[in-house]
């Protein structure tokens, strides 16, 4: 007949057992907050909770599209593509059924070369602010009502290309903690905020970043002269995948 565990061996059991029940608890309790970990040398699995632009090699630079539930922003001079590529993923939010913004302080949102883009315009809120701290102000409420899926924030003609110093004004005057508060709204929902400008606007703030630039423009002839335009996208800034990486990408007019 074996013999009865001894005391101390009893305590650890009973310790073991307590132990486990606490943690696992805690793994009920941490839900979808919870971030497990990798083995060493593995790449961390894409995530789902992204906001895909439809274009398989700017899909692939950005390990699925641009992350829900975090500040992304592209940057570049007029022409590079940066609207196309907005589009682009407002078409795919709204085609899935998601609710998007269009915060636009930049007053360059057109409707018809959305909805011509594959955006259902029924499914855009389209907020055209005063100034870029009122803009930021909206960004600010539209994450906090929820819902959205992606909350697109144009701020690129709030610095003129050409009168560097002189167009940081509306900016500058905007305080850094309105970016403090609008990426701790972003962790706090399931949207994805997306900063557009002419340069780099959130900085540090901003989880994922990428410039754009033109490389070629295409042109026929007849009335529809312009027919598109290469452009080459840079990832600059990934905190939740590999960056200093490139993509060619061609933008097409609308049929």
């Amino acid at each position: 007949m074996a013999s009865p565990p001894r005391s101390s061996e009893a305590r650890a059991l009973r310790v073991d057992e307590a132990r486990a029940l606490r943690v696992d608890r805690l793994l009920r309790d941490l839900g979808a907050d919870l971030r497990r970990g990798e083995a060493p040398g593995e790449a961390p699995a894409p995530s789902e909770a992204r906001c895909a632009t439809g274009l398989p090699e700017v899909d692939r630079l950005l390990g699925g599209g641009i992350p829900r539930g975090r500040v992304s922003e592209i940057a570049g001079p007029p022409s590079c593509g940066r609207t196309s590529l907005t589009l682009a993923l407002l078409a795919r939010a709204t085609a899935a059924g998601h609710w998007a913004a269009a915060i636009d302080a930049a007053d360059a949102f057109d409707p018809a070369s959305a909805e011509a883009a594959g955006v259902d315009l029924a499914r855009v809120l389209w907020v055209r602010p005063a100034s870029p701290r009122d803009a930021l102000r909206s960004a600010e409420h539209v994450l906090g009502a929820g819902g959205f899926a992606l909350v697109a924030l144009d701020l690129a003609l709030a610095e003129p290309v050409r009168e560097e110093h002189r167009g940081r004004k509306g900016l500058e005057s905007v305080p850094t903690a309105a970016w403090t508060r609008l990426r701790k709204l972003t962790a706090g929902t399931d949207a994805a905020l997306l900063v557009l400008g002419y340069r780099r606007l959130a900085g540090s703030f901003a989880d994922l970043a990428v410039e754009m630039e033109p490389t070629r423009s295409h042109f026929a002839r007849g009335p529809d002269w312009f027919e598109g335009l290469e452009g080459r996208i840079r990832l600059v800034r990934n905190r939740t995948g590999p960056g200093a990486r490139t993509a060619a990408v061609r933008w097409q007019t609308a049929a």
